[in-house]
Order: structure tokens, then C-alpha cells, then sequence
């Protein structure tokens, strides 16, 4: 828990917790079988949640880290990873080990996920049953949490439906969210979008990112935010829709550039500061990123 503005703010993230390994390729054109991958670097990191986490650790937001934690070699990398940044165990189950994600990606940035499952894709009620939704101010998820013919996404459906009334909810819907199970009620539940451009046109129904954006903001009654690379940050409330500049830097590597804007985002309106300024202080969240490889602000 931390303090701003005379007033008391609380951040939750409720998120899957893979392990995820980035492989910067390039292609071969001298392969005979047409696509061949060379690896020129290798890089590990736990998923979305810990990008944000760990982005908001550096930022100095206290914050509690709802991920579950199985038991095997990445579940151990994991629980090592939640002791080191300071955070507890708050979920533990032994059933299976957490599962990982490999991301291929290449020159142009274009990339390619392979994901195979674990612990966190097997949600239980049980596991939120001594976390009290109504303490938080802002709770964070991603979409990837939400998905159809999988039971995770009932358990923490229930438990969002336990916060209090406003208690904003912050959700990147990522990729998989559009059309599924529960987006309509997702949308309704005080919630702030904070997406890219691609999902924004899916998910508004248009291929124009604006119009998108006020689909979107007539369907939650809420701000959306959508990043837009160098072109800035588009901020769309039902007053007005401003683009936020984006700091002019360098960019090396831009793997965890969106998490690392959103957590930018949520320290912000923690602290009190209004929408313009917290879509501000994520750009400049994500351009510090951006400068080095790996997710870190160092």
C-alpha cells in the first residue's frame, strides 16, 4: 500500500504466470527448407505479470503479485524470482509445474509464440478465497486470463465481481480476449482498456484507430488507451480523444514495451495523476525500456 495525495491507493495484479523465453532470429536464405531460424540471442523472463511487476517494483509501487506458482524447474525459477523482487507466494499448488511460452521474433519484430500450459491455466476458487477484492483501488489483468472452454476465467470472473464498485479494473485484453466468453461483462465492470493498435481494431470493429477507440469507450463508459508506438499514446474519454506524444528515443529492444507502458500507466493513476498524465509518465516508462535489452528501467 502506498500513499499519494493525501489519499490511500492499493494495486492488484491478477494474472497467469509462465515462463517465457525470447529468441531473436533472423532467417536463412541459403535453407533448403525455405525457413529456417538462426538463434542470436536467448533471453528469459516470467510472462506478462512479472514484466509488469517488475516494472512497478522500479518505480517503487507497492503492489501485491496474484500468480500462481506450481511445482517443477519453472516453478522454481518463479518462486526464486518472487522471493528475490520481495513478493510472497500467494498462490501454491503442487499439482503440475507452471507452464512456458517461446517467442521467436524477428528482425522486422514480427513474432511467433509457442505456448504450452501449466499450473496457471488450472484456476480454483479456492486459491482467492483469502484475498479480499475490496481492498484494491486498481486491479490489473490480461485477457489472456479469459479464455473460452477453459474454468480459470469463471474463477476469476467471480472474484472481479467481488470489488468494490470503484475499484477500477485495468485490462490489457491482449490478442485472445475479442469475442470470447467474457468480454461483454469484462467491458462493464469499470474498466479502463489499455491495448495497441491491432487489438484496438479487432476488438472496436475498425480499421480506423480512432473510430475504434470510441466503439470501445461507448461499450465500458470508461477511458481507453491505446499505444501507438512512436506515433504516441491515443487517450479516448467520452469528452475528447487526445494523442499523447511518445518520448523520441533509440529503441533496442522492444520485447515487454507494452507491459512496461501499462505498468507506467497504473503507478501513475495510483498516485493521483490524471488520465493525460499517466498515459505521459507510461511513455516515458516504456522509452526507458526500450533503450537496453531486457525488460528492466536500469
Amino acid at each position: 500500500m502506498t500513499s499519494a495525495s493525501g489519499s490511500s491507493w492499493t494495486t492488484a495484479r491478477i494474472s497467469q504466470s509462465s515462463m517465457s523465453t525470447a529468441f531473436r532470429t533472423s532467417r536463412s536464405s541459403s535453407s533448403s527448407t525455405g525457413r529456417a531460424w538462426n538463434d542470436e540471442t536467448c533471453r528469459s523472463c516470467m510472462g506478462k505479470s512479472f514484466t509488469v511487476s517488475k516494472i512497478l517494483d522500479g518505480l517503487q509501487m507497492p503492489h501485491d503479485l496474484c500468480v500462481p506458482v506450481g511445482q517443477g524447474m519453472y516453478a522454481d525459477r518463479i518462486r526464486q524470482a518472487l522471493q528475490q523482487g520481495g513478493h510472497d507466494v500467494l498462490i501454491e499448488d503442487t499439482r503440475c509445474d507452471n507452464g512456458y511460452s517461446l517467442s521467436l521474433v524477428e528482425k522486422d519484430g514480427e513474432r511467433t509464440f509457442i505456448s504450452i500450459d501449466g499450473i496457471e491455466t488450472k484456476w480454483q476458487d479456492a486459491w482467492l478465497a483469502n484475498l479480499d477484492a475490496t481492498r484494491y483501488d486498481y486491479i490489473y489483468a490480461s485477457g489472456y486470463g479469459f479464455q473460452d472452454g477453459n474454468t480459470s476465467g469463471d474463477v476469476i470472473m467471480r472474484f472481479l465481481r467481488r470489488k468494490k464498485p470503484d475499484c477500477r479494473l485495468v485490462l490489457d485484453p491482449g490478442p485472445r480476449l475479442s469475442g470470447k466468453q467474457f468480454e461483454g461483462e469484462l467491458l462493464q465492470m469499470g474498466t479502463i482498456l489499455e491495448m495497441n493498435q491491432a487489438e484496438a481494431k479487432a476488438m472496436g470493429q475498425s480499421e480506423d484507430v480512432r473510430q475504434a477507440a470510441r466503439n470501445l469507450q461507448k461499450r465500458t463508459g470508461q477511458p481507453v488507451i491505446i499505444t501507438m508506438g512512436k506515433a504516441g499514446t491515443l487517450c479516448c474519454t467520452s469528452d475528447e480523444e487526445t494523442i499523447v506524444p511518445a518520448v523520441p528515443v533509440k529503441a533496442i529492444d522492444t520485447i515487454g514495451a507494452g507491459d512496461s507502458h501499462t505498468a507506467g500507466f497504473l503507478a501513475a493513476l495510483a498516485q493521483g495523476k490524471t488520465l493525460l498524465e499517466a498515459c505521459a509518465e507510461a511513455n516515458r516508462v516504456a522509452a526507458r525500456v526500450v533503450q537496453h535489452v531486457g525488460c528492466s528501467l536500469q
